[in-house]
């Protein structure tokens, strides 16, 4: 496959600024000079035209109020010489006019007061567009500096030629990939983030390289909508992060939850994910990073927090006392005992079910698990799953040493959807049972989870219940049934009967499972 780089040219581009305002062209100069670019002044239309004949500037900014020679004459001056008439032309003005020979397509039009910024990315697209669209002539791999071609520009050169392929981005402290397919963006990749909150965080990047490679895109698509209206939505979402200004918090300042915000039952969907990622993790960019809301609606969402007195943010020592999982010894033995008994998969993967009867023990957990300091929770799961389904698949992980994990899968007590159990955790090495009344009193459905264990390398099902579910009636005799099932089926089942489940005995239920996984004895 070719390849074609952007690279900066050998001679830096040239700009000449006519402009009266001594204000506006001290600005622009500084601005160019700053990007790399040659800058040439001129206050009048006489000097401009000399500066434009001598010089041949790359592009022209040209105010309409020009004095001494107007703007209509110096723009019919160039036009008629074969060494100046094809620059390009920035026409400015306080006031939208129409402009005698503005050439659409090759000249802009930019209104006063503007945003450097803007002005800046109108003349990288206008310098560098042509080199793209002639790499893109063909299959070629181009590469280039997103200070040349904002990226939102390029994905217009590539869907004008309906081309298919990744752009790879790398720009200060973050990178990731933009997956295209006939022109449409379709995927976003940076590190575990996807999606449109992927995008967004990439369209944002003023500094650094990106890469095209050409080709078939087979990705599962994330971005659903048409790509002009996420790339619309995108900027205005970059520019309300900026016009927080001073507001916006910053990436390493600590945040706390307020113990009256432990009850996260309450409020929309995004409101509960910040306040129960909050409670395990330590600062703004975890947060945000692990949320899977965008950027711009998880910081105002936690500016509202914490003027309703639910956050604590800003830059003091958070007390944050996470315990571990378990001893180190044991954290050894763990990781030894899956590696020889083969159980863990090339990257070092072993697997904890929860089958739980109620959705809203699921936060329980994970605020309980929130606790040791080797546990992750699987963002995307919660940003998939709706709040009254029952929950289905990995919804975080435990770091077991370097590189090895314990995957943690929830599952409801139902007979049908027990396909998935054995398709996304096959052979768990140990499973938690949550049990109530109503459930309890389902042989149907316990009989089904004591299949699942067939086969597994789960010796043990842990059954935990409160207190107020033990008087089951009928419900005796089903969980007598259900260890004689495990039971001849190599397994054991230990009955916990708690007043309530709280945090510390949701951890303690796990620990017990993994410790009965490495000594292989009933518990």
């Amino acid at each position: 496959m070719a390849k074609r780089t952007m690279g900066a040219a050998t001679t830096a581009k040239q700009i000449l600024i006519a402009d009266p305002s001594e204000t506006s062209r001290r600005d622009l100069h500084r601005l160019f000079l700053t990007k790399g670019y040659k800058v040439v002044d001129a206050a009048d239309g006489s000097r401009a035209l000399a500066e434009a004949l001598l010089k041949r500037p790359d592009i022209l900014l040209l105010d309409l109020s020009l004095p001494g020679l107007g703007s209509d004459r110096l723009v019919e001056i160039l036009r008629t010489n074969p060494h100046t008439k094809n620059i390009p032309i920035f026409f400015l003005s306080e006031q939208e006019k129409s402009v005698p020979g503005f050439r659409p397509g090759i000249d802009e039009f930019i209104r006063k007061p503007f945003h450097g910024d803007e002005v800046l990315l109108r003349i990288q697209r206008t310098l560098f567009q042509d080199n793209i669209t002639e790499s893109l002539a063909g299959d070629s791999e181009i590469s280039g500096n997103l200070a040349q071609i904002f990226l939102p520009d390029l994905w217009q050169i590539l869907s004008m030629n309906k081309k298919s392929g990744v752009v790879q981005v790398e720009g200060e402290g973050t990178g990731g990939s933009i997956y295209i397919d006939q022109g449409e963006i379709v995927s976003a990749r940076v590190q575990n983030i996807l999606g449109e909150k992927a995008l967004y965080r990439l369209i944002s990047l003023r500094e650094g390289r990106f890469r095209f490679l050409p080709g078939k895109v087979e990705v599962r698509a994330t971005i659903h909508s048409s790509t002009q209206s996420v790339l619309m939505e995108g900027l205005r979402q970059i520019d309300e992060i900026l016009n927080l200004g001073a507001e916006l918090p910053s990436p390493d300042d600590s945040v706390i939850l307020a113990k009256s915000a432990k009850t996260i039952s309450g409020g929309s969907g995004v409101v509960r994910e910040v306040l129960l990622l909050a409670e395990f993790c330590n600062s703004v960019k975890d947060i945000v990073n692990n949320c899977s809301y965008p950027d711009l609606v998880v910081f105002e969402t936690m500016l509202e927090l914490k003027k309703r007195g639910m956050l604590r943010i800003g830059r003091f020592e958070a007390p944050r006392t996470k315990s571990e999982f378990l001893p180190q010894e044991e954290m050894a033995r763990l990781r030894t005992s899956l590696e020889e008994m083969g159980n863990f998969s090339e990257n070092g993967e072993g697997r904890i079910v929860f089958f739980l009867p109620d959705p809203g023990l699921l936060e329980g957990v994970v605020l309980a698990l929130g606790q040791h300091r080797e546990f992750q929770v699987d963002s995307a799961f919660f940003s998939l799953r709706r709040e009254e389904a029952p929950p289905i698949g990995m919804f975080g992980k435990l770091t077991i040493g370097e590189g090895s994990h314990l995957l943690l899968y929830v599952f409801p007590y139902l007979r049908s959807t027990s396909p998935l159990w054995y398709a996304l955790a096959p052979r768990p090495l140990g499973v938690l049972a949550f049990l109530k009344d109503e459930v309890s009193s389902s042989l149907e459905a316990l009989l089904a989870v004591s299949d699942y264990t067939k086969g597994s390398d789960a010796r043990v099902v842990l059954a935990v219940m409160g207190k107020s579910f033990t008087n089951f009636g009928l419900g005796e005799n089903t969980i007598r049934l259900f260890q004689s099932r495990l039971e001849k089926l190599g397994c054991f089942l230990k009955v916990q009967k708690l007043d309530q489940l709280s945090p510390e005995e949701i951890r303690d239920a796990l620990a017990r499972v993994v410790r009965q996984y490495l000594q292989g004895d009933p518990i």
